[in-house]
């Protein structure tokens, strides 16, 4: 027969290996069953009903079986040396029986290269010292199944205790921010379900209150989570309506913060357009724009700016505004014609003329 590579068809030509220094856990067999599962299924086959290629190398029968749309699976045998054929066998009879002789050998191949390709990556990943207890003193490894090696892992260190469990509620509830994709609070919670699905269930109820603890923390669904409490009906109020809830509010969230952002982005650039110095500008004051000159201090002329300054005094830093003065004048100017009428308070027992203000230059 054509030769045939399992591992040219596997979706991951290496497994995630478990450091020599760590036993085997629950977590970490868990990964190496879901990337064997991806490279068993990847080679086609038409046993088990051809939905699953060879899956079945790498799940019990139980399990097999368990899946939809599947018939019990049958290990392809050997079909013998040559094809037999009846004594009175015409052409047409001898060519269909080679068909299916050259067929149920590839089969059976494919079969066993696919086995032996598995066996291979799962024990490469997997320090010897953790599976020795299986090795034969004269064949090693050889003639393990797929199965028998993962059975041997699972029972001897997959297994789930109270530590396990408490570390996975650790993970259920850990802080979620509001800077991350919503999606990573609601998966979290279905993987601590999952995990905890065969050991010590998590409830509906107790996910709904994961979450509703995560977002009230995060400060961003006043609105929504008030809606949300208005729900009295407890089916309302199941996890997957609240996932349903709380993306659409998400998604609301996240279009206001990126219509603002669009807003504040079109100010700028007609700011710009406009030849606005918005550097320099400090604010508004009864709706009059305020600008900054390091030489001349604040003033409402908008062509008078620490860049713009046609009179600079010795030292003059360009690059100063209003928000960052760099050591600049800070008096404030008036509009030309205004004259000043306010008058500093004389100091209580400071009477004499060297301690007066200096009058307003606004006087003349």
């Amino acid at each position: 027969m054509t030769s045939f590579v399992a591992i040219d068809h596997f979706t991951k030509t290496e497994l995630t290996a478990i450091p020599p220094e760590e036993k085997p856990t629950y977590n970490s067999l868990k990964i190496l069953h879901q990337e064997l599962n991806a490279n068993a299924m990847a080679v086609p086959s038409t046993g088990g009903g051809g939905n699953y290629g060879h899956l079945a190398l790498a799940l019990t029968p139980a399990q097999f079986n368990a899946l939809p749309n599947t018939i019990p699976w049958v290990l392809p045998a050997h079909p013998g040396v040559a094809p037999v054929h009846a004594g009175n066998a015409t052409q047409a009879q001898i060519t269909e029986t080679n068909r299916l002789y050259i067929a149920s050998e590839t089969r059976f191949f494919v079969c066993r290269a696919t086995e032996t390709a598995l066996r291979k990556q799962l024990l490469d990943a997997i320090p010897d010292t953790f599976t020795k207890a299986l090795k034969h003193e004269m064949y090693g490894y050889a003639q393990l199944t797929v199965i028998q090696v993962l059975t041997h892992l699972d029972t001897t260190y997959g297994t789930v205790d109270a530590f396990d469990l408490a570390h996975n509620l650790k993970r259920m509830n850990a802080t979620w921010s509001p800077s991350q994709p919503i999606e990573n609070l609601w998966n979290q919670i279905k993987d601590a379900q999952k995990f905890a699905a065969d050991h010590d269930p998590i409830t509906d109820q107790y996910a709904v209150r994961s979450a509703l603890e995560n977002l009230e923390n995060s400060g961003m669904f006043t609105d929504s989570l008030r809606d949300w409490r208005k729900l009295t009906i407890a089916a309302q109020q199941s996890f997957a309506t609240m996932e349903t809830h709380f993306t659409a509010a998400d998604k609301e969230r996240r279009r206001i913060l990126t219509s603002k952002g669009m807003g504040y982005a079109n100010k700028a650039t007609e700011a710009k357009s406009n030849k606005d110095p918005p550097a320099s500008t400090k604010g508004d004051k009864n709706g009059v724009p305020m600008y900054y000159c390091w030489s001349h201090g604040l003033g409402p002329n908008g062509n008078h700016t620490s860049a713009s300054c046609s009179k600079p005094v010795t030292g003059h830093r360009k690059d100063s505004t209003a928000d960052n003065m760099l050591g600049g004048g800070c008096q404030i100017h008036r509009k030309a014609g205004e004259r000043a009428i306010y008058r500093r308070p004389q100091r209580p027992n400071r009477d004499n003329d060297e301690n007066q203000p200096p009058a307003d230059p606004a006087q003349g």
